[in-house]
């Protein structure tokens, strides 16, 4: 079956594009073996049985040469087979468990190895148990463990996948594992950053986790500055572990009877966490802030794993500008790569959590509209606009408003009669809300064409940007400064400067602006983010993604 396999495999030039190179005398036997675990795709000595995508992979590797092993020359294992054991026992630092890749059989394995020459079933084992946890490894780091679609992201990683056998290949005559799995990693900057933090918040917990803040109790609501509060010693310490409190701050002070104070460089303390834990920054302890503050190091620890493997399934863009949403963080970053110091940040709106979720999903930010109109999708106005408009009837006039029969712009307003308003309901009419100062959109929106028909715009409601929380809208992204971010995207253009953006933002009528190159739009969920200071930003799992990621990675197991 094998040497039909191989017959195949050089039909399609696969083979030949795998030149077999080992020094030492080949060892059929010990070939012989490794084909049949191939074929029955199990080793007795490995956790996990061979996976059933890595089969096509590691029949290429085996049928190049089936009369040798992989990763040794002869009856000789390669000197890189160390550095191999070794990258998979730090898989851990990537936010990937060791375990899932055989690690401690495989290092048990090798040490007998290293004692004693090995028989042909036991080398042949080792080496296609190596193989096959090489390939998971490197497999799992580029484009994660779980299909990104089987939890609601509508993200396709098919077109990353590697080469395996030419990575391996690589690795073994030369490059090594640990660079291989190095080059696998996705090659962001905000990637690495979560390494870093990684690493930080497991240091912490080593360390030890500081005592739990007591509960407010059923009569006190909140704890505010200036306040004596028994506490404070428990919010001192985690502060200072979590570094929102400089190590040189001087202790609390107590009131006289001896209890510490909520005051001083802790209440500034308090503050710094809560704007990196999206919560309101004003130093005030109430149910959110505690449950917030006791919050153990290993749960941070899992959101950080859960945000490394989500940031596996995004593609490859190093070399091109791209806009990045953070859904439940509620911010946006315009990032280029041609000018790696030039970085738009700002707050965003985006949709509730309950029933107006925004999707996940990447497309292409193709135009811009300067005082577009609003057409309400048919929920809104069945829901929210036609009740008011049937008990108004001067409702839809205040909120600029009209009903028209096409979406013409120069389509003439009607009436809002009762006839006419059942004509909306039923879509035979238009309702739609004229550009300017009320409109919803705001001055100016961002079409990336998509089937969830999911848009970026301003919006009139700027006192909303202020708050830590901001899932208000019905599934949109509201951008808290459009004409910076229209400015970017249209700097190819030098025709459009901020001038002209402001004026078509205040002239009489919509205007449609097309890129000169479209701009990938990833609208993305990560409830953690270290931002370039290396702060590290969290927030609540608001629409469930991280649990739905947890079962997932379970049932992957």
């Amino acid at each position: 079956m094998k040497v039909a396999l191989r017959v195949a495999l050089l039909a399609t030039g696969m083979v030949a594009a795998l030149p077999v190179s080992f020094a030492g005398e080949p060892w059929p036997e010990a070939g012989a073996v490794a084909l049949a675990l191939l074929g029955s795709a199990r080793d007795p000595a490995a956790v996990r049985p061979i996976q059933a995508t890595d089969l096509p992979s590691l029949e290429v590797l085996y049928a190049a040469d089936p009369g040798a092993l992989f990763w040794f020359d002869g009856k000789t294992p390669r000197g890189v087979v160390a550095d191999c054991i070794e990258t998979l026992s730090r898989a851990d630092r990537s936010g990937l468990d060791p375990a899932d890749y055989d690690v401690a059989s495989l290092s048990a394995r090798w040490a007998a190895l290293k004692a004693a020459p090995p028989s042909a079933v036991d080398a042949a084992r080792f080496d296609v148990g190596l193989t096959a946890a090489l390939m998971r490894l490197i497999g799992d780091v580029h484009e994660g463990r779980v299909d990104p679609r089987s939890v609601d992201f509508d993200i396709d990683v098919s077109g990353k996948r590697l080469d395996l056998p030419a990575v391996l290949r690589s690795a073994r005559d030369g490059g090594g594992c640990a660079a291989a799995f190095a080059a696998a990693e996705p090659p962001f900057d905000a990637y690495r950053r979560l390494v870093d933090a990684l690493a930080r918040y497991r240091a912490m917990a080593a360390r030890g986790e500081p005592p739990l803040l007591p509960a407010l109790g059923p009569t006190v609501r909140k704890i505010e500055p200036g306040k004596p509060w028994p506490g404070v010693t428990p919010l001192d310490a985690r502060l200072r572990a979590l570094g929102d409190l400089p190590e040189n701050a001087p202790p609390p002070s107590t009131a006289p009877d001896g209890t510490p104070l909520y005051a001083g460089a802790l209440v500034d303390g308090v503050k710094h966490y809560q704007d990196r834990h999206a919560l309101e920054p004003d130093g005030v302890i109430g149910r959110g802030t505690l449950a917030a503050l006791n919050t153990p190091f290993t749960a941070r620890i899992r959101q950080i794993e859960l945000a490394l493997e989500r940031m596996r399934w995004l593609p490859l863009l190093s070399d091109r500008s791209v806009i990045f949403v953070n859904v439940p963080l509620f911010m946006l970053w315009a990032i280029e790569p041609e000018n790696p110091g030039t970085l738009i940040r700002m707050r965003v709106v985006t949709g509730k959590s309950a029933g107006h979720a925004t999707p996940i999903f990447i497309e292409k930010l193709k135009y811009v509209v300067f005082r577009p109109y609003w057409n309400p999708p048919p929920s809104i106005v069945k829901t929210e606009i036609l009740p008011h408009a049937r008990r108004d009837p001067g409702y839809l006039d205040r909120q600029d408003m009209e009903i028209v029969e096409s979406s013409a712009e120069d389509a003439p307003a009607l009436p809002a009669t009762p006839e006419n308003l059942s004509l909306v309901a039923s879509g035979k009419l238009i309702l739609r809300q004229r550009p300017g100062e009320k409109n919803s959109l705001g001055l100016a929106k961002f079409i990336f064409p998509n089937a969830n028909n999911i848009y970026m715009h301003g919006t009139p409601a700027r006192s909303i940007f202020s708050r830590a929380r901001r899932d208000y809208s019905h599934g949109c992204i509201r951008v808290e400064d459009p004409p910076t971010l229209a400015e970017w995207v249209l700097r190819e253009d030098p025709e459009w400067n901020r001038a002209r953006i402001e004026a078509a933002m205040a002239g009489d009528r919509p205007r449609q602006v097309n890129l000169k190159t479209p701009i990938p739009v990833i609208v993305f969920y990560d409830t953690v983010m270290v931002l370039q200071d290396g702060t590290a930003h969290f927030s609540d799992d608001y629409y469930g993604h991280d649990g739905r990621l947890e079962e997932a990675l379970r049932r992957h197991r």
